[in-house]
């Protein structure tokens, strides 16, 4: 049992990515990844951190997931999200966290594959969407980079087919052009694209509650 949430190693493995990032990139001023595991968000940023102190790093979460605070709900995107507390989740590393409802990851997905002939499936969608806001609020300067976790191939009958997208009624809902905003994790629950800069361990209590957000 790999225990992919909660054991050390899943972290360890994504430290490499980040020194590939490093040496393609040079400098990066934000980065933006989706939450799941843990693990990949968790290898790379606290590797990045080191090197750049100042670097900014952006969750992404699903609506419907309790990783940053908010209740559980019925999900249909996979690859991002948990109904669980995964240990493996560097709350410390957060400097805000974007929750993404299922039809905007679709809108992201499909819009990201036909202007940029780029595919992958909902973490991809989620996370493209945060990171394109992103690159039009912030300084042109700023150098941001997006993880994309993985290919198209897996969402054929979901992202990509029309007749599941119009039965989850996932069709036609084009984002708005910034995120809702949160005060704090547990101010309401979400059910679209919502950001909170205050970001927290939701096990933790006292003082380790306020160690864990930036």
């Amino acid at each position: 049992m790999p225990d992919q949430y909660n054991n050390p190693d899943n972290v360890t493995a994504y430290r490499g990515l980040a020194h590939e990032l490093i040496a393609q990139l040079g400098r990066i001023d934000v980065l933006v990844v989706s939450v799941g595991t843990g693990g990949h968000s968790a290898g790379v940023a606290s590797v990045l951190r080191g090197f750049f102190p100042r670097l900014r790093v952006v969750g992404v979460d699903a609506t419907g997931s309790t990783i940053f605070g908010q209740p559980a709900a019925a999900r249909l995107m996979r690859g991002l999200g948990s109904s669980i507390y995964p240990r493996n989740v560097d709350y410390a590393l957060f400097d805000e966290v974007h929750w993404v409802a299922a039809p905007e990851a679709v809108w992201a997905c499909r819009a990201l594959a036909r202007n940029q002939y780029a595919t992958g499936g909902w973490s991809v969608g989620a996370v493209a969407l945060v990171a394109r806001h992103l690159a039009a609020a912030l300084p042109a300067e700023t150098r941001i980079a997006a993880v994309f976790p993985d290919g198209p191939q897996r969402y054929v009958g979901t992202v990509f087919d029309d007749a599941y997208c119009r039965e989850h009624r996932l069709l036609g809902h084009v984002p708005a052009d910034g995120p809702d905003e949160l005060g704090h994790p547990g101010e309401r629950t979400v059910t679209r694209w919502t950001r909170c800069t205050a970001v927290a361990d939701p096990l933790a209590t006292g003082r380790d509650a306020v160690r864990a957000g930036r």
